[in-house]
């Protein structure tokens, strides 16, 4: 055989087994990148991390668990389970950040409010 035609057909083998080990080497689920994603923003948000961090902590914990799952079983179903549960605590925690925050401006707000309404009074109301 010449030596140009064995390496081109070791080189076809070749890629030929790589793509076979590739296809299976499974993709996480998309429910598990849309976790990843979810708790990512939560993770990156100032708010959330400031607001809300016991929530943020289940989401992340639950991202982990999901990770495991598809890392060691592959188990689609469970996986996408608890990827959903990471998603759902992720939008839970930034939802309660941004709950607090509010509530913490107008806390705020009203004891501008009450300090307004001391200096406005007339001394006759005092």
């Amino acid at each position: 055989m010449h030596p140009m035609l064995r390496s081109t057909t070791v080189l076809a083998i070749s890629a030929m087994a790589a793509g076979f080990l590739s296809a299976c080497a499974t993709a996480p689920s998309m429910a598990l990148e849309r976790a990843r994603a979810a708790v990512g923003t939560a993770s990156a948000d100032p708010t959330v991390m400031r607001h809300a961090a016991v929530e943020l902590k289940k989401a992340t914990d639950a991202l982990a668990t999901a990770n495991s799952i598809w890392s060691k079983t592959h188990d689609e179903a469970e996986t996408n389970h608890i990827a959903y549960m990471a998603a759902l605590q992720a939008e839970a925690a930034t939802s309660a950040a941004r709950t607090r925050m509010l509530a913490a401006n107008i806390r705020t707000a009203s004891s501008g409010t009450d300090q307004i309404s001391l200096h406005t009074e007339t001394p006759s109301r005092r």
